[in-house]
């Protein structure tokens, strides 16, 4: 398997992400972090008037597929925030008081965790809407079962 499998595999979504009809974000609350989020939110997108998945410029799949890699990109930034976080945190524990290691790992949550849930999350519906539509996954040609519909 090369690398580039082994990442998209990474980035498929798993079984384990669907519960009972819902993906797990849903049960964690992703669409009330995706509504009020302050950069991107939908209240901000909504007064800022602005697209996402620019539908217009091409063909809607192909803009769907572009979207795709783009949640992708964001979630292994995110990944890479968490990780720096922790670390820097490991590094500063003798100056870190109780309150710091309470609100750390909740700041952590709040600017990288749910991030990298929203993204996954935003996969699975491109995803589904992709098949709905008779397209390919991009994960297709992995060996791990695809997204259910």
């Amino acid at each position: 398997m090369t690398i580039r499998q082994q990442i998209l595999r990474y980035f498929k979504p798993k079984t384990f992400e669907f519960y009972g009809g819902k993906t797990i974000y849903e049960w964690v609350g992703i669409k009330t972090y995706k509504k009020y989020l302050p950069t991107t939110g939908d209240i901000i997108r909504k007064k800022r008037n602005i697209t996402q998945i620019k539908i217009s410029n091409s063909d809607k799949l192909e803009e769907l597929y572009k979207y795709e890699r783009k949640t992708r990109n964001y979630e292994w930034r995110h990944i890479i925030g968490a990780i720096i976080f922790v670390l820097l945190t490991v590094m500063l524990d003798r100056k870190l008081t109780t309150f710091d290691w309470i609100f750390l790992p909740i700041l952590n949550l709040y600017i990288n965790i749910y991030p990298i849930f929203l993204q996954r999350y935003n996969r699975i519906r491109i995803i589904r809407v992709l098949q709905n539509n008779g397209q390919t996954s991009p994960y297709d040609n992995l060996t791990q079962k695809t997204v259910s519909s």
